[in-house]
Formats: structure tokens, C-alpha cells, sequence
């Protein structure tokens, strides 16, 4: 009884996705209906749908006028009865944000329907073989050679994180592996990507070797042309899409096109409402990240040769680089890449007396955000008001075999990867916050050396009010043994409570000979000294500390030598 039901629900329900597919030819009339510049392009096998391409004239001028010449390639999984994959196509505006400029429905991801794909994408583009442009993708099936053979003078790119999602397969993911391969997929010359690679030989030398028969020109960056001041070495963008129309992904392909198309609509006029509102020169994102090398450029001194260029050197390290301000390079060559001044840059611009912003590329300005949004999508009528196709209608793909139970609709995560968004601990060392020592927690350490102390609970984060003659201290010497390193050399301290609760403490008053510190919550204070005489007798009935007085003592392995409470 319960199978002939549940097969009575599946018929219902596969009826109307056939239904959509017949109304195809009529929903594409009335796109080009609204505006003419629109396209819609579509792949039939006797009648029989295989592909349906869209691309809006709007998202298209908006790339054209506003954004750079970066496009990020990557398709989905459908989750209708009839199957399928979306292939999607998405810049970047002048934000850093994502920019969809098409899309289209195939049966599946191969040779022949990428390249239908890229050659009408080149089409409203403009283009015949993709100069000026770069291609960033996933390594998909049949994508890299798709665009190889369509759009062969564009620079193709792979996206770093699949590229050691593929190499995490063979060797794992461990902390030093992550890191090292990270350093190299982002060093920004050939002479700090070979340094990097000899750094990562030292960890694997079979590790590294793999990654240079991984075809490194096309995922690292110190091999990407500037061509497209974008230097991202993932394909995010296209992620970040996939993740917006993820909730459309199960609906009737007209139903789940016309989501995609009003939320667009949408999306358009709020950017730029945003924007237009703000009294800025730059976009926010892009000003953050020029604040960021402000910062790192304080370090750093240029010299001025007389006419454009300048050498920056780093005071400490002595590392040189040369500045261009005429032809905005810097032989670290991420100014280029990027189209926003480095640390190296901003020493030199500040040495000739003039703001970092003017040097910024002109598509992250307010201006050229804008004009990537001054197009708006066209709203469309209801089924009822469609124009009336002359072609015959279109028959839906074979159906796909049913599952008998419900399907999955979350993602499939690959070896490693996590569904969480918090960050793991996987190849981090385990640390105790209570002696220092690695191996293991607070909970298991077995170490002697943190003295107990007699004392009242701590209520409300304030300590109560006890006489000095019952605290308990150690003797002159006992304390000489102990201070060996300041405490506020390294940075942080620990702090332990009567109860035995031990926290992390963090500086907050620095000084020559001594520093306080402050944990997590703000309610108590430790303080390390640099010389054994600093520390005050709290065995003396006189001894009353002032509000800046600490409560605590700590030696150079973090443990309390000496205890007391603060006096009202």
C-alpha cells in the first residue's frame, strides 16, 4: 500500500516538471520580448531537450562596463526527477563580490557541452578567442580543454584549494602539509616560489615533487599574467553563486530559472542603492585591504632616484624591492596582480608625498562599481501573458531512476573536509594551558609545581574581603628560584583561580620592568616582573594593594608563585 502511494506522489510530481519543459519555447519568447538583447539559445535531439543557454543583456553590459576581465567557470548538480547540471559563469564587480553574467542547463558536464557553452559565452561577449580575458576553474571534466580549444589566448587558471584537496588524498592534510602548500599557491615571484618548494621538500620531499607535476603554472600565482588585476588563487565566486541559488536547485527548470532571475533583479538595484548612498572614493572591501598595507608598510623606507622609481628596503630583514610609480609596478609584482598598492608601493608613494588611493585601479573605484550596476534586468510577465511560440514544444530528457527513499539534498563532502563552519584542531599540537608542556590537556596534567592556595570563592568576578596575615606566601628565596624569564617578554600569561580554574591572560599594560595582564573576561589582573626585587612583600600586614595591583604572581613557566586577594 505505502509503495503504490509513494509512486502515485512520484507521478505527480515528475508531471510537473514535463509540464515546464513544454512551456520552454513560450518562456524564452517572452524573455526576448523584454528586451531583445537578451539571449536564449537552445539544444534539442529530435525534440528532445539538451541544453538551454541564458544570458541577460543587463549582467552582460555590467561586466563589459564595470568589471574586470575575470571569469570564474563551475557548474551544479540539479535535483529534479529529470537530473541535469547548471553551469554558471560569474565575474567580479569592483567590491570583490561576485557578478553573474550566465548561465545554462545541460544534461551533463563533458567536452562538447562545456564548449556549446563557452563558445556562446564568447559570442555576447564579443570575443573569438578570449584575449584579455582569464578563465578560472575547478579541473572539471572536459572544462580545461573546452576553453583551450574556444578560447585559447585567454589565461586559464586552476583553483588552488582542489588542487591540494586532490594532493590532501595522497599524502593527508596535516598542518605543515596546509601550510606549506598555501605559502607556495600564493608566493608572488618564481624566486619565492622555488624558495617555498625548498621549504616544503624539507616536510616531503615526494610531497613536492607531486605538486610540480600538478601543473603549477596554472594555480600559483608568481605565474599569472596581471591581465586581469585579480589575483585570487581560488575559484570562491563561483562557490559563493552556487551557494545563493542552492534553494532553487530542486524546482521545475522554468520555476527554478525564474527564482535565479528575480533574485538578480533584486540584487542589482540594492547593490547599487548601497554604494551611491556612501560618500567614498574607494569600495569598502578594497579600502580595507589598502588599510591593511598601510600597516605593513610602516616598516619599510624608500629612496628616490630622481624621476619615477624608488628602492623600498625593510629596516629589519634588509629586503629590497624596486617601485615604479609611473607604470604602478613592484618587482614583488603583487601591485600587479591585484591592482592595489602593496606595502612596498605605499612606502614609496608616501615618500613622493601623494595618498595611496589615487593609485588604485580605476574598476575598484566608486565609479567604476557603479557602472556595473547601472543596469537593471527586466521584469516578466506570468505564463498566462506569454507570447505564443511558432516551434513545436519541447519533450523533457529521459527520466532519471527514482530512488525509493528520500533524496539527499546537502552536498557531499569530500576525505577532510568539514561541515562546520568552525575551524578544526587536525594537525595542531596539543598544548596544556596549565604547565606549558605539550602532549596533553589541562585536565591530564600531572605536574606539581602550581601551588594550591587556601582562599574564599570568587563571587561575581570580585574577590571578597580577607585579612593579609592568612595569605599564604613563599619565603625571599623560595621566590628567587622561580623568576628566572619576565613573563611579559612573551606576551601572554596564565592565570589560575583558588578553585584551580586555569585561563589564558592577554598584556594589557606593558612596561619596562613589568606588565599586566588581563584574562578573557576582564575580572582579574596578573603581573610579571623582570627583577625579583619588584615583587612586594604580601606577608606584611601594611601591604594593601592599590586597583591597578594585581592579585597574582607568575614565574617564567606560567605558574603562581605567589597568591593573595585584593583588600577593600
Amino acid at each position: 500500500m505505502v509503495g503504490k502511494a509513494r509512486k502515485k506522489a512520484q507521478l505527480l510530481v515528475v508531471g510537473e516538471y514535463k509540464e515546464q519543459y513544454l512551456l520552454l519555447h513560450r518562456y524564452a519568447a517572452e524573455i526576448l520580448r523584454a528586451n531583445s538583447h537578451n539571449t536564449v539559445k537552445f539544444s534539442l535531439d529530435n525534440g528532445v531537450f539538451q541544453k538551454v543557454y541564458i544570458c541577460f543583456s543587463a549582467l552582460k553590459l555590467g561586466l563589459l562596463a564595470g568589471c574586470r576581465p575575470f571569469i570564474s567557470i563551475d557548474g551544479c548538480f540539479l535535483k529534479g526527477p529529470f537530473g541535469g547540471q547548471l553551469l554558471v559563469a560569474v565575474g567580479r564587480d569592483g567590491n570583490n563580490q561576485m557578478f553573474p553574467i550566465v548561465c545554462a542547463v545541460v544534461e551533463v558536464e563533458s567536452t562538447e557541452s562545456w564548449s556549446w557553452f563557452m563558445s556562446l559565452l564568447a559570442y555576447d561577449l564579443g570575443t573569438t578567442d578570449g584575449s584579455g580575458y582569464t578563465i578560472m576553474s575547478d579541473q572539471q571534466k572536459g572544462l580545461l580543454r573546452a576553453v583551450s580549444e574556444v578560447w585559447p589566448q585567454a589565461e586559464s587558471r586552476c583553483c588552488a584549494r582542489h588542487v591540494y584537496v586532490n594532493f590532501r588524498d595522497v599524502f593527508g592534510g596535516g598542518l605543515d602539509y596546509r601550510r606549506g602548500f598555501w605559502a607556495i599557491a600564493k608566493s608572488t615571484t618564481e624566486n619565492d616560489f622555488h624558495e617555498n618548494i625548498g621549504k616544503f621538500r624539507l616536510i616531503s620531499n615526494s610531497g613536492a615533487n607531486d605538486l610540480l607535476n600538478r601543473n603549477y603554472k596554472k594555480w600559483c600565482r608568481a605565474f599569472y599574467t596581471p591581465q586581469s588585476q585579480c589575483d585570487n588563487v581560488d575559484n570562491n565566486m563561483s562557490e559563493v553563486f552556487n551557494a545563493y541559488i542552492l534553494k532553487f536547485r530542486h524546482k521545475p527548470i522554468i520555476s527554478m530559472l525564474e527564482e535565479i532571475r528575480e533574485s538578480l533583479m533584486e540584487r542589482l538595484h540594492k547593490k547599487i542603492d548601497v554604494i551611491a548612498k556612501k560618500e567614498i572614493f574607494l569600495c569598502p572591501r578594497i579600502k580595507e585591504k589598502l588599510y591593511k598595507a598601510k600597516i605593513e608598510a610602516r616598516g619599510w623606507s624608500a629612496y628616490w632616484d630622481g624621476r619615477f622609481c624608488f628602492g623600498v628596503r625593510d629596516v629589519a630583514t634588509q629586503v629590497k624591492f624596486v617601485v615604479n610609480l609611473r607604470y604602478k609596478t613592484c618587482t614583488c609584482r603583487s601591485w600587479q596582480l591585484s591592482g592595489i598598492p602593496c606595502n612596498h608601493a605605499i612606502a614609496a608613494i608616501w615618500k613622493n608625498v601623494e595618498h595611496p588611493e589615487h593609485y588604485v585601479a580605476e574598476c575598484y573605484h566608486k565609479t567604476g562599481y557603479l557602472k556595473a550596476y547601472q543596469f537593471t534586468l527586466e521584469p516578466l510577465n506570468g505564463p498566462n501573458e506569454w507570447p505564443i511560440s511558432e516551434f513545436q514544444p519541447i519533450n523533457p530528457p529521459p527520466l532519471k531512476k527514482l530512488r525509493a527513499c528520500r533524496p539527499k539534498t546537502k552536498r557531499r563532502m569530500p576525505a577532510g573536509e568539514s561541515s562546520s563552519s568552525r575551524l578544526t584542531k587536525s594537525g595542531g599540537v596539543m598544548r596544556c594551558s596549565k604547565c606549558g608542556e605539550s602532549g596533553h590537556n589541562k585536565r591530564k596534567c600531572k605536574s606539581t609545581h602550581v601551588m594550591k592556595v587556601q582562599s574564599d570563592t570568587i563571587t561575581s568576578g570580585n574577590l571578597q574581603h580577607s585579612n593579609p596575615q592568612q595569605i599564604q606566601t613563599k619565603t625571599f628565596d623560595e621566590r628567587s628560584q622561580q623568576f628566572e624569564t619576565p613573563m611579559h617578554q612573551r606576551g601572554y600569561g596564565i592565570y589560575t583561580y583558588p578553585d584551580g580554574f586555569t585561563r589564558l591572560a592577554s598584556m594589557v599594560q606593558p612596561r619596562r620592568r613589568m606588565a599586566y595582564y588581563s584574562d578573557n573576561e576582564g575580572q582579574q589582573t596578573i603581573q610579571s616582573v623582570t627583577n625579583l626585587h619588584d615583587v612586594p612583600d604580601m606577608s606584611s600586614s601594611t601591604f594593601v594593594p592599590s586597583e591597578n595591583m594585581p592579585i597574582s604572581f607568575i614565574d617564567s613557566n606560567g605558574k603562581i608563585c605567589i597568591t593573595g586577594k585584593r583588600l577593600q
